[in-house]
């Protein structure tokens, strides 16, 4: 079924309500990232071997994404069943909200992300301690070492996400995937979920393509809209089974027209 439109009333707070908000909510962020931060690095020497270790990972990164979803009024739905074993997990991308919105419904993934996330304050520490691949989009020679990654954390018994455009958008089409980081998963066969991301604002606030969407701009210039959005609804759609396929470009191609089969441009 279709996601409902975004929500007909209307709302507009005034510039003092909103940056409020938006101050607010980003210190209230940077103390849940310190705070989770702080008890992973203590918790971590008391939780030694794979397994008890995996699931300390698991608890602290969804506690992190689901505090940070809760501050910034970031409420989900999820159609579907979300993976539970070790995959490859292709989504469409616009921004950052998807990593929180993933981060708090799977069990610990392992995102392939671009490098510039490593030097922001405490995120990037904190994404860094938990796993996450970094890539630098523009080094092609990079690709290598990235797959060898995916392949290692696939080895660990990750969900590793990976957002196959390359590129955020606005939301209004899924670019075609790259094949490139689907080597491992071509490779060795591994199993390869898919899914859609969505996300509603009230008909008060800024769009999603232009408040929740992060593309052609700064996170300096876009993150105040998102962070003085009075409410968000995120919808995952997780689609049935598994996809399989020893050519990476099919394989690539074979999620892409899944995925475009359920997806739903936003505003």
């Amino acid at each position: 079924m279709p996601a409902p439109r975004s929500t007909v009333y209307s709302y507009r707070a005034g510039p003092f309500r909103r940056l409020w908000r938006r101050t607010s909510r980003l210190v209230h962020a940077v103390a849940a990232t310190f705070a989770r931060s702080a008890v992973w690095i203590a918790g971590t020497p008391f939780h030694r071997g794979h397994e008890r270790s995996r699931q300390w990972r698991v608890s602290c990164f969804r506690a992190w994404g689901r505090s940070l979803c809760r501050i910034g009024a970031l409420h989900i739905e999820i159609d579907g069943e979300p993976p539970r074993e070790p995959c490859v997990l292709v989504t469409n991308h616009v921004g950052y909200a998807d990593i929180l919105v993933l981060a708090a419904v799977l069990d610990g993934p392992a995102f392939v992300s671009m490098h510039e996330i490593k030097k922001w304050p405490l995120v990037g520490y904190m994404a860094a301690r938990m796993g996450t691949i970094f890539i630098d989009r523009a080094d092609k020679r990079s690709i290598p070492e990235v797959n060898a990654a995916i392949e290692s954390a696939l080895g660990r018994g990750h969900i590793v996400v990976l957002f196959a455009e390359g590129a955020n958008s606005d939301g209004s089409q899924v670019r075609p995937f790259r094949a490139s980081l689907l080597d491992p998963a071509a490779r060795l066969l591994v199993p390869c979920a898919w899914a859609t991301l969505r996300y509603d604002v009230l008909s008060g606030d800024p769009p999603p393509s232009r408040s929740v969407c992060w593309y052609e701009e700064s996170i300096v210039r876009q993150a105040p809209r998102f962070l003085a959005l009075e409410k968000i609804r995120a919808r995952i759609v997780f689609g049935d089974g598994f996809v399989r396929n020893a050519d990476r470009k099919q394989l690539a191609a074979d999620l892409h027209a899944r995925v475009l089969s359920r997806f739903e441009p936003m505003e």
